[in-house]
């Protein structure tokens, strides 16, 4: 394609699919194909004359990578070329529509920046001041170099070896744990600090699915902290969109949108509500305290029969009363007026004081009651800065908008029937306290009864019963711990079953690796290791590893400081990377593998068995979207698999990694690969096909039928609890309590500190680290966001993307305040250095806008300013705010779920 061409088209793009398909959960839909029409239809986005005849070529169905949402599209191939990428109509991921990222696509396909070939480091010098020295090598001695280093470490002890992977490539990040265990027994690794670690857990615990949702097909209020679902960003973003917009346009849903910047969400918003950073729990808890004690607009109906808010405890030690032969909790009965294991209290009282044996008790929620009553719309503007009026306006209309009391009939089965939900995502999980600030928001859902209701808030996928009539593979539902009757969850994406409560009983707690997870055992996030590796004396770790291999991310970019990860990576013998470009990191590699664009290469279930980033409804049907190659790989770059199975093979693994990738897959025995030979990539998707639908649906039908798949949702997989089924949530977390027991054990003996004063059975809001300010000259907080159009990829690098970012006038500058700025004697244009209470600081030109919180800088994305001369487009983008925070400190870490506190105070002064 030519240079003319491509611009030809870019104009299109920016026309079109920005224009349109961004704006999807905005105003309206964006315009997609129907069933109906000619492929050519597929390019209606193209407002002008395109440079190339629509009905030449093929249409071929893949799955997008531009984020980690992997919808559904089709690429225009002509003459062996792709010369558009559309939304593919057949497929409910994405429903036809394309963003602006997976428009671009085309960009990353076509960058000439991308390595296509294995890479050696031939400079020793490792900084970003020293050229590398690239030089092609061999994929024979790539793959060779890698096996022999990591074989060498780990047969002194494996745990010199780690790993590092994350969103831009989700399902090959599991395939590098999988295959670097099974090669180098590998149990070290880490990830980025943008995850939700503290959104998860609560979602597991409340749903029994990791990623939930407000039941956009029904609601009609709902709340936002920290997410812009269904407007920016968030998991299924296309899908979402598209129903947020229809029941906002034709139903009047009503959006509140809490977030200290108007973004996306808040913009669209028919309420924004401008919040201090690091204090949405107050504003929640003080909701709450209006719900209970203002409007007693609670649902008591649900919380006796779905929680266990009507427990027993004992107010002098805090626990639960339990049953000394089942240890199972105390309910009161109003009944016979005495204490019973739950399951068999007939009459359970909410509220209320008792004697047990001897032990003077009260109910959780009367525990509650009491703990909430000074957390007022008063005390929470202090902390905040929301008007009192306003929360109390929200927690009355969202207590109205719940309809509760109501219930609705579905498949001849009677459902709690909601009208309201409260919705958050990483922005409340980024901060100190991560779980307590999630808890206090979510906990808003249980006081309505929208739990697991229809309208309310919903697990993506908490149960299935499989893909195909009479097969069951691909099927998982939820189980029951039996001391309280809470539902247990599955693994996120994996589906297989896990319960925390088991955890907590049943761990050793003795820490195995630098992650430190045996000591949180809420959590499933492995981010405790960046304190570790730069502490390991405090926490008494004889090793460091001196290898490491990542995919698809950007570790020197990913975890606060530069400099500090910097010194931390250069420190390492050896590093291999798979990427398709030299990015930040490559600067301190030894070796770069270069993996296909995801429009050369395969991929098997994308969205996996939970359907991590595939919201569902009862209208969306479970869908297996083929992943296949639409061009040749340049120069003969594989996939993940393929440089996965290459590494298995050569370490001589595959007796232990093709079962264990087969296992993760659920392949039957029929269509078990040999071990005895290299996976073959094609081979494997077919038999993971055959195995969770049937004989006749393998890889051969998806390249025949449109590369799509579809089979019906029940009702009673979206929707875990209809009025026979069994099941509770926590609403009093007495299990915080056993393991905070066991935790302070376990630390105790191996004398390292160790924070547990958030192991606490009831939710509340506490500061982060410099939500007080010691120094007044710091009196400004850097928040970061994301768009539509710049989220979880390597969109800087795209040349329409960064065009887009160019014109825009806001994205690659940092927001400020007008009215702060004025006080400031600062304007739009002038260049500022922002300055952290550490002492780091960064560079970037000002922007004014009413749309930020007074007290608040921003900027997109926030770790941008990428170092790589390599990244032809990208280097010097943006601003990185996330380079103002001190990484290895464990007092920023929340140590429960391991989420990291990005709450900084800088100052701000003029440059230019």
């Amino acid at each position: 394609m030519s240079k003319t061409d491509m611009r030809f088209s870019r104009r299109a793009f920016v026309a079109g699919a920005a224009a349109a398909t961004v704006g999807a959960g905005l105003a309206g839909c964006a315009p997609g194909a129907t069933e109906a029409e000619e492929p050519a239809s597929l390019a209606s986005t193209s407002p002008e004359k395109t440079a190339y005849d629509l009905n030449a070529g093929e249409w071929i169905p893949t799955t997008c990578n531009m984020c980690f949402n992997n919808c559904s599209i089709k690429a225009h191939v002509v003459d062996g070329v792709v010369v558009e990428l559309t939304g593919n109509p057949d497929s409910p991921i994405g429903n036809g529509h394309i963003c602006a990222k997976g428009a671009a696509g085309i960009m990353q396909l076509y960058d000439p920046a991308r390595i296509t070939k294995p890479l050696k480091r031939t400079n020793p010098k490792k900084g970003f001041d020293e050229d590398p020295g690239w030089e092609e090598i061999s994929w024979d001695e790539a793959y060779d170099t890698i096996v022999q280093k990591f074989g060498e470490a780990a047969a002194e002890d494996p745990r010199l070896n780690m790993g590092a992977s994350m969103v831009a490539g989700l399902i090959g990040s599991v395939w590098r744990s999988l295959t670097l265990a099974c090669s180098f027994g590998v149990t070290e690794g880490t990830s980025s600090d943008i995850c939700g670690a503290g959104i998860h857990i609560l979602e597991f615990l409340l749903t029994g699915d990791g990623n939930a949702m407000p039941d956009y097909d029904n609601v009609n209020y709902v709340i936002q902290f920290g997410t812009q679902a269904g407007t920016a960003t968030r998991h299924g973003f296309n899908m979402t969109a598209e129903k947020f917009a229809r029941r906002r346009s034709e139903d009047g849903l009503r959006l509140v949108s809490f977030d200290p910047h108007m973004s996306a969400g808040a913009e669209k918003a028919d309420l924004w509500v401008p919040i201090r950073p690091g204090s949405d729990a107050a504003a929640a808890l003080a909701m709450a305290n209006v719900l209970v004690h203002e409007l007693d607009l609670i649902d008591r109906d649900f919380l006796v029969e779905r929680t266990n808010a009507p427990a027993l405890v004992d107010p002098k030690t805090q626990r639960v009363l339990r049953a000394p032969d089942t240890n199972k909790s105390l309910y009161w009965d109003s009944t016979d007026n005495v204490a019973k294991p739950y399951d068999e209290c007939t009459s359970p009282v909410l509220e209320g004081d008792f004697e047990v044996n001897g032990v003077a008790c009260r109910t959780a929620f009367s525990i509650y009651r009491d703990h909430v009553k000074d957390m007022t719309p008063e005390w929470a503007e202090e902390i905040t800065t929301v008007p009192a009026a306003t929360l109390r306006q929200v927690a009355k209309e969202f207590g109205e908008a719940a309809m509760i009391g109501e219930t609705i009939e579905l498949d001849g089965k009677t459902y709690r029937r909601r009208g309201a939900a409260v919705d958050v995502f990483s922005g409340i999980s980024r901060h100190k306290h991560s779980i307590l600030n999630v808890w206090s928001i979510l906990n808003l859902n249980n006081l309505v009864g929208a739990t697991n209701a229809v309208g309310g808030f919903i697990g993506f996928a908490t149960r299935c019963h499989g893909w195909a009539d009479d097969n069951p593979t691909a099927g998982f539902d939820l189980s029951i711990w039996e001391e309280d009757g809470f539902i247990e969850c599955n693994s996120l994406m994996i589906g297989a079953p896990n319960s925390f409560y088991k955890i907590i009983r049943e761990r050793d707690y003795t820490p195995t690796t630098m992650g430190m997870l045996d000591l949180q055992p809420l959590s499933e996030d492995n981010h405790f290791m960046h304190m570790s590796m730069a502490n390991p004396d405090l926490y008494h770790f004889d090793y460091k590893p001196k290898n490491l291999f990542w995919y698809a991310c950007n570790p020197i970019k990913w975890w606060a400081n530069v400099e500090e990860q910097v010194e931390t990576y250069r420190q390492m013998d050896f590093i291999a990377g798979v990427d398709i470009y030299l990015n930040d990191m490559s600067y301190f590699s030894d070796i770069m593998l270069p993996e296909a664009c995801y429009l050369e290469r395969y991929d098997v279930l994308p969205q996996f068995y939970m359907n991590h980033r595939m919201t569902g409804s009862v209208d969306t049907p479970w869908t297996l979207a083929a992943w296949q190659p639409v061009v040749p790989a340049k120069d003969g770059a594989p996939g993940f698999i393929e440089i996965y199975a290459e590494i298995a093979d050569r370490a001589g693994a595959n007796e232990y990694f093709i079962p264990a990738v087969c296992g993760l897959y659920r392949v039957k025995e029929e269509y078990m690969p040999p071990t005895d030979r290299k996976l073959d990539t094609e081979e494997f998707i077919d038999a993971v096909y055959k195995s969770n639908i049937d004989e006749e649906h393998g890889l051969q039908w998806f390249k025949d039928n449109g590369g799509v798949y579809t089979y019906p949702r029940k009702v009673d997989e979206m929707y875990i609890w209809d009025s026979e089924t069994a099941g509770r949530i926590p609403f009093y977390w007495d299990f915080m309590l056993e393991a905070k027991e066991k935790v302070e054990a376990k630390v105790a003996e191996l004398d390292i500190p160790w924070e547990t004063d958030d192991y606490i059975p009831l939710p509340e809001w506490r500061p982060g680290v410099e939500f007080y300010a010691d120094d007044p000259a710091y009196d400004i907080f850097p928040v970061y966001y994301t768009n539509a159009s710049n989220t979880d990829t390597w969109t800087v690098q795209n040349a329409w993307l960064n065009e887009v970012n160019e014109e825009d006038g806001v994205t690659y500058l940092i927001e400020m305040n007008a009215a702060t700025a004025a006080a400031k004697g600062l304007a739009s244009g002038d260049t500022v250095r922002l300055t952290s209470t550490p002492g780091y600081s960064i560079e970037g030109k000002l922007v004014l806008t009413e749309g930020i919180h007074p007290e608040c800088v921003s900027s997109v994305v926030g770790t941008w300013d990428a170092q790589s001369k390599y990244l032809t487009i990208a280097q010097g983008k943006g601003v990185n705010l996330v380079n103002l925070i001190p990484g290895q400190d464990p007092a920023r870490m929340d140590h429960i779920v391991s989420a990291f506190d990005q709450l900084i105070r800088v100052k701000v002064e003029k440059v230019s």
